[in-house]
């Protein structure tokens, strides 16, 4: 594990910058605080290449960069390749000559071997920066799902990378077209950040720079996997198939020369890691994030219990409003992108307290997206079912339900159409066109931020950067296309890991683990498992919350762990914003030195503020990604419109 950076200079030019590599993995040392690794040849100044080391395989013998036989391939590395000692052996076998005894190497036999197609054979994350002197190509790749990140900026004929923006030289300032897609989320979709100039390669894809340009490709796809050799009736045959992969998956996973734990929550996927994880080690330390509440915290007292049934060492952290207030503004430091996730924060603070017992850990992060978690999974399908059925018909009424969101905050007022405002949102996805149906459901739209209340809020340069840009519709679109599939329910599957997962999750897993130079594996993520919960037959997938997997494990889980309902992980942040925190709020909110003065309507932002802490009208997402972008703002850029 460790945090990979570099420059390439696609003109030929020679301005590849060593000093600058080096000043940029400082700038990511907390990834990687083992040592680090720079490349930069003799007799070519365009390319240099450098990391920061996390050691957990091999850990005195894989220093990077990492080369080939002749030393013509360099390659710096983040992630683990699970599979590694199966792909070792077969490449002994093809002739291949192996320096280290650890995992990154296997990578550039495979692109000796098979090029490009090397990502085929990969079972891990990773990002990773190959070069191949003798083409004079950088190859750069990132993992199936995206749970290792790696950000690019181009400019000048100059192409730097990264795994995390706050060590891209230049990144400039707020990429103003894509601030309403964050907004309207409270996370970014597609590759674009709020940094201007500076985008995500995407989960499944990877980068060619050579012959001065570079191009994107993409290496997977959820969904697009070979067939299982299951019958579509058969559900008992994929109920095993399933705990046989998870339980694969899970070995894999613990391979590491050091200590290793778990994140557990008290629900049934990180319980059901841990059953695995007891099948192959004989004592699991597990670690839980809890809140200091009027009332008792059921996630603590869940985990409890699980831990205890398998004889785990059980560590806890329980935080206060206070803790998560001083962390929130290094949870925007780390995170370089802001990202509305209070849950996150906590995650932070847990991982703060983990990395003192051990270097890394397991998650149960995955089971929902996989095994049909989500109110989504169900909400996506009946959306796309009812707008082909009769949306075309009644289109015309959705614009008459969209002027109605402007009468929500006074019909929550009266019992009877009180909630009206929860239901309108979903008939008028119903009625509108499937992308922009779909967009609004997954963007809570008119639940959260609705259309009145960003012609209200949003200031001049912001509107009119929306309006012409599009960037949110145009990034959903994209996503769309990807997520294509002629059943509506695996078309929602798709839809969740390509928005949610991949700009939410699986970043927050990330950057606050690292934050702490702890390394999180997700077994749930597997590309084999993945292939694999893509296939299952949604009949058999949505028969209950979590099916399959619940009969999986059902065997190796007690009566307590399964019975209990899905709960999301949460904060108690709506308390804390009514009460604890309400004045630093509105301090950090309506000061007059505000980045976001720029951007919105004071007098809007002051009702909208007003109205939420009196209780008339409550936005608390909204107020939290407000409060999330001024810290960001303050934090990354110089003024909000630099």
């Amino acid at each position: 594990m460790c945090g990979i950076c570099g420059v390439v200079d696609l003109t030929g030019a020679g301005r590849a910058d060593l000093t600058k590599v080096r000043r940029m993995c400082d700038l990511i040392r907390h990834r990687g605080p083992d040592g680090d690794g720079f490349y930069a040849p003799s007799g070519d100044q365009n390319i240099a290449l450098g990391m920061r080391r996390l050691s957990i395989i091999d850990i005195e013998g894989s220093d990077q960069p990492l080369y080939n036989e002749d030393r013509s391939i360099a390659l710096v590395f983040n992630g683990e390749i699970y599979n590694y000692k199966e792909l070792r052996r077969n490449l002994i076998q093809k002739e291949h000559a192996f320096r280290t005894e650890g995992d990154g190497e296997t990578i550039i036999h495979l692109y000796e071997q098979y090029g490009v197609r090397l990502f085929d054979y990969l079972r891990g994350m990773y990002a990773f920066a190959l070069w191949d002197s003798n083409h004079a190509r950088l190859l750069l790749g990132v993992d199936h799902i995206g749970m290792k990140p790696l950000y690019l900026s181009e400019h000048d004929g100059l192409l730097h990378f990264s795994s995390e923006v706050k060590a891209i030289a230049d990144r400039g300032g707020l990429n103003l077209d894509a601030l309403d897609t964050f907004m309207s989320f409270g996370y970014m979709i597609g590759a674009d950040t709020l940094f201007s100039g500076v985008r995500r390669l995407p989960p499944g894809h990877y980068l060619i720079a050579e012959n001065g340009a570079a191009h994107i490709e993409e290496h997977w796809r959820f969904g697009a996997g070979t067939a299982v050799d299951l019958r579509p009736d058969d559900e008992q045959g994929w109920i095993t198939r399933a705990r046989d992969l998870l339980a694969d998956s899970v070995r894999l996973h613990l391979r590491s020369d050091v200590p290793l734990g778990l994140f557990l929550s008290g629900g049934i996927d990180s319980a059901a890691i841990l059953a695995l994880m007891r099948q192959e080690v004989e004592t699991v330390q597990t670690f839980t994030v809890g809140y200091d509440a009027r009332t008792p915290d059921n996630e603590l007292i869940h985990a409890r219990k699980i831990a205890a049934h398998f004889g785990a060492a059980h560590h806890e952290r329980v935080i206060n409003a206070e803790d998560w207030w001083r962390t929130f503004e290094r949870y925007i430091y780390h995170h370089d992108e802001p990202n509305a996730n209070p849950s996150a924060i906590s995650l932070m603070l847990l991982a703060e307290d983990t990395a003192k017992r051990v270097k890394v850990v397991l998650t149960g992060l995955g089971g929902d997206e996989l095994f049909g978690g989500y109110v989504e999974h169900r909400a996506i399908p009946q959306v796309i079912r009812a707008q082909k059925s009769w949306g075309r018909a009644l289109g015309g009424l959705s614009g008459t339900l969209l002027k109605l969101e402007r009468y929500y905050p006074l019909m929550k007022r009266y019992r009877g159409i009180g909630a009206l405002p929860t239901y309108l949102p979903r008939v008028t996805q119903m009625l509108l066109p499937r992308t922009e149906g779909l967009r609004r459901l997954q963007s809570f739209d008119g639940l959260v931020l609705t259309d009145t209340i960003r012609a209200a809020l949003y200031g001049g340069d912001l509107r009119t950067a929306w309006e012409r840009a599009q960037h949110k519709e145009t990034a959903y679109a994209g996503i769309v296309d990807r997520s294509l599939n002629s059943d509506p329910v695996n078309m929602g599957q798709a839809l969740i890991i390509n928005t949610w997962l991949a700009g939410n999750a699986l970043l927050n897993c990330d950057k606050v683990t690292m934050a702490h130079s702890l390394e999180a594996r997700v077994p749930f993520f597997d590309p084999v498992l993945l292939n694999f919960a893509a296939r299952v037959p949604p009949a058999i997938r949505m028969k209950k919350n979590k099916h399959v997997l619940r009969e999986a494990l059902r065997p190796l889980l007690p009566d307590f762990a399964l019975a209990r309902p899905k709960q999301p992980f949460g904060t108690p942040i709506l308390h804390w914003f009514k009460a604890d925190l309400a004045e630093r709020i509105q301090a950090v909110l309506l000061d007059d030195g505000a980045r976001i003065r720029d951007l919105f309507e004071r007098p809007a932002l002051e009702t909208l503020l007003r109205d939420h802490f009196a209780g008339t009208a409550p936005q608390v997402e909204v107020v939290f990604r407000l409060l999330t972008l001024e810290l960001w703002l303050k934090t990354f850029c110089g003024h909000s419109g630099s």
